[in-house]
C-alpha cells in the first residue's frame, strides 16, 4: 500500500509537472502568436501605405522627400530653408520658429478677408490628412499627432496663399516684414523653391477653391503663382501651357525648359566633351553669347558655339542644386538642366575658361571674383549621376570633339590674328619684345642676303 501510495504521489507530481510544462509551452506559443500577429499587422500596414502611395502616383502626386545624403552633403545649406519652413521636413528646425508668428498673423488676415469659418478649412485638411501624409517619406510627418499635423499644414498652406495675394494686390500692412522692399522677402521666395520645403499642390488648390470659388476678382491659383515667381519666368511662359507636378521647385524648372517641344528629345547617349573652353578656343572654336534666354538653347555650327547667358550670383547655386536634385528622382528620364550643367562643367576647368566665357558674354559673374565662379560651377554636379546626355548635347559634344582633333583647325588657329595677339602682344613688354625679335630676325635675314650677293659678285 505504501508503495502504491508512494507511486501514486510520484505520478501526481509528475502529472503536475507535465501540466506546468504544457501551460508554459501554451503561454510561450500564445506569446509567439501574439508577437507574430503584431509583426504581421505592422507589415500589412506598411504594405497598405505602399499600395496607397502607388494609387497617389497614378494621380501624378510626387513624394516630397529629403534630398539623398550623397547629394546633400556637398552643400547642405542649399537644401535647407533660411527663414521659413513649409511642411514637416524642416518644421522642427529651431532657427525657423520666428516665422511661426507671421504664419498665424497671415492666417488671421486670410480668414478675416475671405469671411469663411476656420472650421471649414480645418475640416478639409482633416479629410485629406492621410493622403497628405503619404506624400512625405520623412518619418517626422508620421510621428506627429493628427492635430499637430493638420495645424501645421493649414498654417503653411494659408501662409503661401496669403503671401501670394498680398504680393499680387500690394495689400501689405505697414509693418509687414515680407514686403518686397524688405530684406526678408527675397529669402522667403527662395525658401519656397527649396525641394524639401514643399506642400502638395492639391492642398493649396482645395483651400484656394474653397476661399475664392465665388470671387471673380481674384486671379486663379496658377497665374497668382506665376506672378509671385515672375522674376524666374525669363521666357514669359503662359500659365496655361505649364503643368506643375512638384509645385514650386518644378515650376522653376519649367521656366527654363524650351518653349518649342520639338527641342526636347529624350534619347540619351554616353558621350563626353573632352576639351575645355580655352582648349577649344585655341583650336579655333569661336564662343558667342546667344540672344536666347533659355539655357538649353545651345547652337553649334561650323566652328561657332552659341550659348545663352548664365548669371552667377548668390541665389544661383541653391536654385540649380534643388532643380537638379528634383530631376534626379522625379524627372530621371529627362534631366534637361542637369545635362546643361554637366556640359558646362566639361567646358570649365580653369580660371582662364571662366575668363573666356565671361568675355564672350556667356557667363555674367556677380560673385566675389572668377575664382568663386570656378568653384561654384565645378561643384554643382558633384555626386550627380547621369546615364548619358540628351541627343541635343551629345551631338554638340561629338562635333566639338571632332573639330578639335583635326590638326588643320589647330594650325589655322595658331596663325590667326587673335591668337598672335593673345600670345605675343597681351602686354606692352611682351609686345615690345616680340617687335624687337622680329626686327632682329629681319635684319639678320637682310645681312645674310647681302652677304650672299657679295659672294656672288666676287
Amino acid at each position: 500500500m505504501e508503495e502504491s501510495a508512494g507511486w501514486g504521489i510520484q505520478r501526481e507530481a509528475e502529472d503536475q509537472n507535465q501540466s506546468t510544462e504544457s501551460h508554459k509551452e501554451a503561454n510561450t506559443s500564445s506569446g509567439n502568436e501574439n508577437h507574430n500577429k503584431r509583426l504581421a499587422d505592422n507589415i500589412r500596414a506598411q504594405l497598405e501605405r505602399v499600395a496607397y502611395s502607388s494609387i497617389l502616383s497614378s494621380y501624378r502626386i510626387i513624394h516630397i522627400n529629403r534630398v539623398p545624403y550623397h547629394i546633400r552633403s556637398v552643400n547642405p545649406g542649399a537644401y535647407t530653408p533660411m527663414v521659413v519652413s513649409i511642411g514637416p521636413i524642416h518644421h522642427f528646425n529651431e532657427k525657423l520658429q520666428t516665422m511661426e508668428k507671421q504664419k498665424a498673423e497671415y492666417l488671421f488676415s486670410f480668414i478675416d478677408r475671405v469671411e469663411i469659418e476656420l472650421e471649414k478649412f480645418v475640416s478639409i485638411i482633416r479629410e485629406m490628412e492621410e493622403m497628405i501624409r503619404c506624400c512625405y517619406a520623412e518619418t517626422s510627418s508620421h510621428s506627429m499627432s493628427s492635430d499637430d499635423f493638420v495645424k501645421m499644414i493649414l498654417l503653411d498652406a494659408i501662409f503661401i496663399l496669403e503671401l501670394f495675394h498680398k504680393y499680387s494686390t500690394g495689400d501689405w500692412d505697414g509693418d509687414d516684414p515680407l514686403q518686397p522692399d524688405r530684406w526678408m522677402f527675397s529669402f522667403v521666395r527662395l525658401d519656397l523653391v527649396v525641394l524639401e520645403n514643399q506642400l502638395p499642390f492639391f492642398v493649396l488648390e482645395e483651400l484656394f477653391n474653397l476661399a475664392f470659388v465665388d470671387d471673380s476678382s481674384s486671379l486663379p491659383l496658377i497665374p497668382l503663382t506665376f506672378n509671385f515667381f515672375k522674376c524666374f519666368n525669363v521666357q514669359n511662359m503662359d500659365p496655361e501651357n505649364v503643368k506643375i507636378e512638384h509645385f514650386m521647385t518644378d515650376l522653376i524648372r519649367a521656366f527654363q525648359l524650351p518653349l518649342n517641344p520639338l527641342l526636347k528629345r529624350p534619347t540619351r547617349m554616353m558621350v563626353k566633351l573632352w576639351y575645355s573652353a580655352t582648349e577649344l578656343h585655341d583650336a579655333g572654336v569661336k564662343f558667342e553669347g546667344s540672344s536666347s534666354i533659355c539655357l538649353l538653347d545651345l547652337h553649334y555650327e561650323k566652328g561657332v558655339l552659341k550659348m545663352p547667358r548664365l548669371v552667377l550670383d548668390d541665389q544661383t547655386e541653391a536654385l540649380v542644386r534643388n532643380v537638379m536634385a528634383l530631376e534626379q528622382f522625379c524627372h530621371w528620364n529627362e534631366v534637361c538642366l542637369t545635362d546643361y550643367f554637366i556640359f558646362l562643367d566639361s567646358l570649365i576647368n580653369t580660371i582662364e575658361d571662366i575668363n573666356l566665357l565671361c568675355d564672350r558674354g556667356i557667363l555674367v559673374n556677380n560673385l566675389v571674383d572668377n575664382k568663386a565662379a570656378l568653384s561654384m560651377v565645378k561643384n554643382l554636379v558633384t555626386n550627380i549621376t547621369c546615364s548619358g546626355m540628351s541627343s541635343d548635347f551629345t551631338i554638340i559634344c561629338k562635333e566639338l570633339n571632332a573639330f578639335y582633333k583635326k590638326r588643320f583647325h589647330r594650325w589655322m588657329a595658331r596663325l590667326s590674328v587673335t591668337t598672335l595677339k593673345n600670345q605675343y602682344f597681351n602686354n606692352p613688354w611682351r609686345g615690345a619684345g616680340t617687335i624687337a625679335a622680329c626686327l632682329l630676325l629681319l635684319l639678320t635675314l637682310i645681312q645674310t642676303i647681302m652677304s650672299i650677293l657679295q659672294v656672288a659678285k666676287a
